[in-house]
């Protein structure tokens, strides 16, 4: 049932885009550049959320399906400052310069207490190295392979 209604929520929404396409393409509006250049982006879009369906991917998660769908929502954002604010849309790289700061600082900030966690952790509980006084054999179990220093049983006998 509910694959039923996302089914067609997705076909309104191609839907609802056909038509948006049909109607700037019969007015003439795609003579403009960068709407032109909106509407590729949008096809190549499309195409991404193709490509990951077909590979048997999430659409709504993971890293992939996410940056698609922050590019929809880059690609979207001229048009509804448009209609919000009835001013004309910023150009797509005032926004894209706007937001790019604020998503290196988020990915920064984000680095910065995924280091501070291991080292943290490291720090915690470290790893027990053999001494040499403890013998070569000791010294030697930690790279050894792991069949070879567990053994749940002795060998059969011949």
């Amino acid at each position: 049932m509910f694959r039923r209604i996302l089914a067609f929520a997705g076909a309104l929404l191609v839907g609802f885009h056909v038509w948006l396409f049909a109607g700037q393409a019969l007015d003439g509006q795609l003579a403009d550049v960068a709407l032109l250049t909106r509407w590729a982006a949008a096809g190549g879009l499309a195409l991404g959320l193709l490509v990951l369906r077909s590979r048997g991917a999430s659409l709504f998660r993971g890293r992939q399906a996410v940056a698609i769908w922050l590019l929809a929502a880059l690609l979207h954002a001229p048009a509804v400052a448009e209609r919000v604010g009835g001013s004309p849309a910023p150009p797509v790289a005032e926004i894209v310069a706007t937001i790019a700061p604020l998503t290196v600082a988020g990915a920064l900030a984000i680095g910065l207490l995924l280091l501070l966690a291991v080292l943290f952790r490291s720090r915690r509980s470290p790893a027990p190295w053999p001494s040499a006084a403890a013998g070569p054999a000791i010294a030697h179990a930690r790279f050894a392979p792991a069949r070879i220093a567990f053994a749940p049983r002795p060998p059969p006998a011949a």
